[in-house]
């Protein structure tokens, strides 16, 4: 079982509030102006805390920008999988979770932006690549263990590779979170092809879909 999130006690509460100011800031910053336009002072001016005490959190401005993608990772739709959705078998779940992640809402939308924004920044920067490989770690890890809970109550078929399956699911999403971020496809046919990739690689009674099969 999960271990119960501790409560800050009362001197802790406002060092944690200033650092979540800073960090929602930063995902707003690096939503608005990308990574090469990222500016630490601008953050630290929209969360209404002094350059010192930004820092006293977060090393550099590399540290910040790794700490903005890891809390835009926690309050992704696809997270709702680490504790389940209320009333949805896994099959369920994994194809609510994942179609939440094609939204407008401005939330999701700037979280998107970021795992974009710093993905394509750690091709050429080697100090964001450990963290972006870490968060899409974890969400394959999320979609895996739900299919392995699928699997096991039966609402997902028993010869699926998780492993292999979740990569697939999260690799697809995050190329059509891609493209409709950048005007190239709607969000009624993004949710289109993620529920057809959903039903040929873990619908029971489905032969699963080779990936790269025509």
């Amino acid at each position: 079982m999960p271990k119960s999130a501790r409560v800050p006690s009362a001197e802790e509460a406002p060092a944690r509030a200033k650092r979540e100011a800073i960090l929602e800031a930063a995902v707003r910053e690096i939503a608005g102006k990308g990574v090469r336009g990222f500016r630490v002072e601008k953050v630290a001016a929209d969360a209404g805390v002094s350059p010192p005490l930004l820092y006293y959190h977060f090393a550099d401005r590399h540290g910040l920008i790794r700490a903005a993608l890891a809390h835009a990772g926690e309050r992704a739709p696809s997270s709702a999988l680490r504790t389940g959705v209320a009333g949805a078998n896994a099959y369920e779940a994994i194809g609510s979770a994942l179609a939440a992640e094609f939204s407008d809402e401005p939330g999701v939308r700037d979280n998107a932006v970021v795992w974009g924004e710093v993905a394509a920044s750690a091709v050429f920067d080697p100090e964001l690549r450990e963290e972006a490989h870490r968060v899409m770690a974890a969400w394959r890890s999320e979609v895996a263990g739900t299919i392995e809970a699928g699997v096991a109550e039966g609402s997902i078929r028993e010869d699926v590779d998780a492993e292999a399956a979740a990569e697939i699911l999260v690799s697809l999403v995050d190329g059509l979170c891609t493209r409709l971020l950048s005007g190239d496809l709607d969000e009624a046919r993004a949710r289109e092809l993620l529920r057809t990739a959903l039903a040929q690689q873990l619908a029971p009674g489905r032969e699963p879909a080779a990936a790269g099969s025509a």
